[in-house]
C-alpha cells in the first residue's frame, strides 16, 4: 500500500515535470530548429540561384578566340583575295581591317564581314 502511494506519487511527479519540460523547453527548441530550417532552404535556394545566374553570365560574355574576314562577292557567294589578312585577334581589328577593304574593294563589289571562330 505505501508502495503503491510512493508510485502514484513519483508517477505525478515525473508527469508533471515531463508535461513542464515538454511545454516550455522542447516546444521552444523545436520551434528555434524549425526557423533554422526555413533559412537552411532559403540559403540552399538562393545560393543555387547565383550559381545558376554565374553559369549563364559565363557562357553569354564567352567571347571567341579568334576573329575572320570573310569576303563575299556580288552573287553572295563566299570568295578569296589573294593578299588580305584574314585573321585577328581582337574583333576592333577585325572590324577595322573589314572597313578598310570595303573602302579598296568597294567599286569591285565585294563585302566583308566580320565572324568569331569559338574553336
Amino acid at each position: 500500500m505505501i508502495l503503491n502511494i510512493i508510485l502514484s506519487a513519483a508517477d505525478k511527479i515525473l508527469g508533471v515535470s515531463f508535461r513542464w519540460i515538454d511545454q516550455n523547453l522542447i516546444s521552444n527548441f523545436l520551434n528555434f530548429v524549425k526557423g533554422f530550417e526555413f533559412a537552411t532552404i532559403v540559403v540552399v535556394a538562393i545560393f543555387f540561384l547565383l550559381v545558376s545566374v554565374y553559369i549563364m553570365m559565363r557562357q553569354y560574355k564567352r567571347l571567341p578566340k579568334s576573329y575572320q574576314i570573310v569576303v563575299y562577292d556580288v552573287f553572295g557567294r563566299e570568295t578569296v583575295i589573294d593578299g588580305l589578312r584574314q585573321t585577328f585577334a581582337t574583333y576592333d581589328a577585325a572590324e577595322s581591317y573589314a572597313r578598310l577593304y570595303s573602302e579598296m574593294y568597294g567599286g569591285q563589289h565585294y563585302k566583308f564581314k566580320v565572324i568569331g571562330n569559338f574553336l
